[in-house]
């Protein structure tokens, strides 16, 4: 009996040590596994013990943070990680993950090589130990420069002063600034999925058509009149193609109103164009266009015919009514004339009484004496001043061709204006009425 329970305690014993080393070998291998695991993974994983000192380091975190796994071991994770101004956040995160068990941050960290990063982190309680914390960690310094880039840019979009709004690849729109709204060039609730080219140029294909305009940096930059609510706004408009990967991807328009601007402008080129009296185009543009005028004459052989006219008599209508009457009598003939010529024909006051009438393309005489009394008849109309007062306005009227008479500006003004004084000897005054003598002569 005893050999049998010796036996019997032998064979235990044998299954026992056999189980034991069964364990120790799956032990074994677990560990390795989690060894492996632990240092192959592409996440940061840092154990720390209850007083925060490292006791594990993984490969991953000697990558990113620099440092290797015998220099790290021992250190204060946080002395050791972090920058001072983020200290005091990172201790609340880890106290939180020792009572709660779990915890999350996204902080600042810093390198053995002294360079700052920014990291997120998760800080899980080991079960089972006296305290230790596993920290996990991805240095995510790229995505989030990208966030806070696109923040920023947002922030500057929504800040801009200008009106932007962008579209997708089809041109519908998708975001407007608040800027765009204060515009008032639109109703607010018809804006998005309108599209661009029905919102800016009422018309799709009109923006299809102006696409072939943009230059090699897909950029469009011109002038569109806007009307909304009964007001007229002139705007600045960019436009701006955008691609990735050679794939349309956008359209992102600039809008700045210059209606004021516009305006000053437009008043700024009126007066620096025409006669603030009577309307007609002063002396420097009436010669820029007659010079245009000589440069097309050469180019179509077609003659020009310029007309010198010096009204008659007007100092005494000046002396006798007053220079108001003698401004009356300006603007009606100005008026006159203009209404009574081509659009493209040229009207100037060259100074005081005196006015210069261009006309293109000359057929021949029947033409010439045709413009002559259209001009007679134009200045001939009576005037009414003072109430009952009717003036019966005359002219001295000299006219000469191109290049029969002179071949540049100034000798063709001086060859009208000798012919003008030449009819200018056979004025004649009818009292008692005033009467701008009627004497015209064509030279």
């Amino acid at each position: 009996m005893e050999l049998l329970a010796i036996i019997s305690l032998i064979i235990v014993l044998s299954l026992w040590v056999v189980h034991s080393i069964f364990l120790n070998r799956r032990l074994f291998q677990s560990q390795s596994r989690y060894q492996q695991f632990f240092n192959d993974s592409p996440v940061v994983h840092i154990v720390i013990d209850k007083h925060h000192k490292i006791i594990e380091w993984n490969e991953t975190a000697e990558i990113i943070f620099g440092w290797k796994h015998d220099e790290a071991l021992g250190e204060d994770i946080i002395h050791f990680l972090v920058p001072e101004f983020d200290k005091v956040h990172v201790q609340s995160i880890l106290n939180k993950a020792a009572l709660q068990g779990l915890s999350h941050s996204k902080n600042y960290n810093i390198t053995h090589q002294e360079k700052e990063i920014f990291c997120e982190w998760r800080n899980r309680r080991l079960e089972g130990t006296d305290g230790e914390i596993l920290c996990m960690a991805q240095d995510i310094t790229v995505s989030q420069k990208t966030l806070d880039d696109l923040h920023k840019r947002s922030t500057a979009l929504e800040g801009a002063g200008d009106a932007i709004f962008y579209t997708n690849e089809k041109g519908f729109i998708e975001f407007a600034n608040r800027s765009f709204f204060f515009l008032s060039i639109s109703d607010p609730d018809t804006v998005y999925g309108n599209h661009i080219g029905t919102f800016l140029f009422e018309d799709r294909f009109a923006f299809s058509t102006l696409k072939s305009q943009f230059n090699a940096k897909q950029t469009w930059k011109g002038k569109i009149n806007k009307s909304f609510n009964g007001r007229n706004k002139v705007l600045s408009v960019t436009i701006t193609a955008i691609y990735h990967h050679n794939r349309l991807v956008s359209y992102i328009a600039n809008l700045h109103d210059i209606t004021a601007l516009s305006s000053h402008v437009d008043a700024l080129t009126y007066r620096a164009q025409y006669d603030q009296l009577t309307g007609a185009l002063n002396r420097s543009t009436m010669k820029d266009r007659l010079s245009h005028a000589i440069s097309r004459s050469e180019r179509t052989k077609h003659k020009i015919a310029l007309y010198f006219i010096d009204l008659n008599d007007f100092k005494q209508i000046n002396d006798q009514y007053g220079h108001e009457a003698g401004d009356i009598l300006l603007r009606h003939i100005s008026k006159n004339l203009q209404s009574c010529l081509r659009n493209t024909d040229t009207v100037c006051r060259y100074g005081g009484d005196e006015f210069i009438v261009i006309i293109e393309d000359i057929k021949g005489e029947n033409h010439l004496e045709t413009i002559f009394d259209t001009i007679q008849t134009a200045i001939a109309e009576p005037i009414k001043i003072e109430d009952e007062t009717l003036i019966y306005p005359s002219a001295s009227v000299g006219m000469a061709l191109y290049p029969d008479d002179a071949t540049d500006e100034e000798s063709l003004i001086r060859s009208a204006d000798t012919a003008m004084y030449v009819a200018k000897k056979d004025k004649y005054l009818i009292v008692p009425e005033p009467k701008l003598s009627a004497d015209n002569h064509n030279h």
